[in-house]
């Protein structure tokens, strides 16, 4: 006979499970959370979408269910699949397991939250940071914790990432995306090398300073305005767009990047636009988090203030 539980605390019942049964080998929680979604949604591969896992890991998941319940969960037929009786009585139990589990992380996630915030190196310097305090004042229950990294990628393997702001194309499988702003791009330099750039032409006598290995900001900017015969392909390059900002208000030659990001050096004069033309690559920043996570508080009240700080920040610094 098994040890009934000695938990004097309400809800332990004297016919409770023992101990030796509620500690007993179960099936991961990801694997009912997988069987959940297959059912709800119908399909394997759908689950998979809204998981952000693969197709092969959500069906080894319900079979690892199938196999511990020694039952068919699902009849599988070419428009989806159809609940069996063991599994529909499973679905039950489980979406009342997952639904306890997450109304008590809600509980305690409205009194102590931590939100970890992963963003390019330049944009959380020269644009999160000065509005810091906004963003705090819209989180105040909330510990934000902020990571900086090269990689464009929304990677959410690691479970300490709630969202990530990606330089990109908007365009990610399984992720909310919620666009901040279109890159905008133009020269930065130096006043005293801007007076030497009389015209475009000019730039193929300085050094071009490339905020990466591709040179396509310095392209995408010479294709808009027409300049067919300055190499790209010379120059200096560099890791971030923050150290070539630096490189260029340091006088080493002609940044190329947004505004923005080179709002506090524009207005002290550290450095100049010295062309007017603006050209758009297609890329923006945007706010990304698995799909799932929108519902939760901290997630939609963080896009919120970062789309709203965005709003506010639409105009092009002056020359």
């Amino acid at each position: 006979m098994t040890e009934q539980s000695k938990n004097s605390q309400p809800g332990y019942a004297d016919r409770a499970y023992p101990l030796a049964d509620l500690t007993r080998a179960l099936p991961p929680l990801s694997a009912y959370q997988a069987f959940v979604a297959a059912a709800e949604l119908g399909s394997i591969s759908k689950a998979a979408d809204h998981l952000c896992r693969t197709q092969g890991a959500v069906s080894r998941q319900v079979q690892q269910l199938e196999t511990h319940y020694r039952c068919a969960l699902f009849v599988r037929h070419a428009s989806g699949l159809t609940l069996t009786a063991e599994g529909n009585a499973l679905l039950t139990v489980a979406v009342n397991l997952l639904t306890q589990l997450v109304r008590h992380a809600d509980v305690l996630a409205q009194s102590a939250s931590v939100l970890t915030l992963r963003l390019p190196s330049t944009f959380a310097i020269r644009w999160l940071l000065p509005r810091l305090s906004a963003i705090n004042l819209a989180l105040p229950r909330t510990e934000l914790r902020i990571f900086t990294s090269a990689d464009d990628t929304p990677d959410f393997t690691t479970p300490d990432v709630d969202a990530i702001v990606v330089r990109g194309a908007g365009l990610w499988t399984g992720m909310d995306a919620i666009p901040l702003f279109q890159e905008r791009l133009t020269p930065m330099c130096t006043s005293d090398l801007a007076a030497s750039l009389k015209s475009v032409a000019d730039l193929a006598r300085v050094k071009l300073l490339h905020p990466g290995h591709g040179h396509g900001e310095w392209q995408c900017w010479l294709d808009h305005v027409g300049a067919t015969q300055i190499d790209t392909n010379g120059g200096l390059v560099l890791d971030t767009l923050e150290l070539t900002l630096t490189a260029a208000a340091q006088g080493h030659g002609v940044a190329i990047g947004d505004p923005r990001m080179a709002k506090e050096r524009l207005e002290s004069g550290a450095l100049v636009m010295p062309f007017s033309e603006i050209a758009q690559n297609g890329l923006g920043y945007f706010l990304v988090y698995p799909s799932q996570r929108a519902g939760q508080y901290k997630i939609h009240t963080l896009a919120d203030v970062l789309t709203r700080l965005a709003q506010e920040d639409l105009s092009i610094p002056a020359r």
